[in-house]
């Protein structure tokens, strides 16, 4: 970690060292996105959401307003500004060797369903190595991968109650396959499997529990978020 009067000469210099401003705020954009919302994020970090955002959309931020974003994205002041990390350790966009994954509130019902609430917010990051990442899902990074708690046990054995469950959020286009989708206001997780009249079936892994239909004309309240891509199991 630099000290301050070397962090304050490093922003002196921060427009001629970069190719431009640009490059900082694309970086902000990566993290936020990966948090989940602008506003989540300066909540989290103790910043003015008014004075986040005026940086979001290309404002100079000051030195305490830096060092609360950095704390908050686990990255040192070094890699946030320029890109480089000084200490080599890793950091919840794509640190050396190591990847984070945000873990957000949301509790999907794999059972009658569990309320979705207005806003998401950020629970903790969850670190995986790239070699799992790349190995196992065939990801380089991040980017729209989320993870979910799982309540209930209609989806037992394949997810149990309590389980970390990953989602792909670019993977929203529906076929056979075992999907995290908001329907009436409720946040689930179920197998589905679309029908040719343009229906969908909720299926449950749990044979004390009953499947569903939905219809093609119920689907307006209908949402994916992404597709389990992972679970964690955890055994009693």
């Amino acid at each position: 970690m630099k000290t301050k009067k070397e962090v304050e000469n490093s922003l002196s210099s921060l427009k001629s060292e970069l190719e431009s401003e640009s490059s900082f705020h694309e970086r902000l954009q990566n993290v936020v996105e990966a948090f989940g919302t602008a506003s989540s994020f300066a909540k989290a970090s103790g910043i003015s959401p008014s004075g986040f955002h005026r940086v979001l959309k290309g404002g100079e931020p000051g030195l305490q307003m830096l060092i609360s974003i950095s704390k908050t994205a686990g990255l040192d002041l070094n890699e946030l500004v320029f890109g480089e990390s000084s200490t080599g350790g890793a950091s919840n966009v794509e640190g050396a060797g190591i990847i984070t994954i945000p873990r957000v509130d949301i509790q999907l019902a794999a059972g009658s369903g569990a309320l979705n609430g207005d806003s998401i917010e950020k629970v903790e990051d969850i670190p995986f190595t790239k070699g799992f990442l790349g190995g196992k899902l065939g990801r380089s990074s991040a980017d729209d991968l989320i993870i979910l708690t799982a309540d209930g046990d209609s989806m037992d054995p394949l997810i149990a109650d309590g389980d970390l469950v990953m989602i792909d959020k670019k993977r929203n286009t529906l076929s056979d396959g075992v999907y995290a989708f908001v329907y009436g206001g409720l946040a689930r997780v179920k197998y589905l499997r679309p029908t040719l009249q343009g229906d969908i079936e909720v299926i449950s892994q749990n044979p004390t529990h009953k499947d569903e239909l939905l219809k093609r004309s119920d689907l307006e309240d209908f949402h994916i978020i992404g597709k389990v891509v992972w679970c964690g199991h955890r055994f009693s």
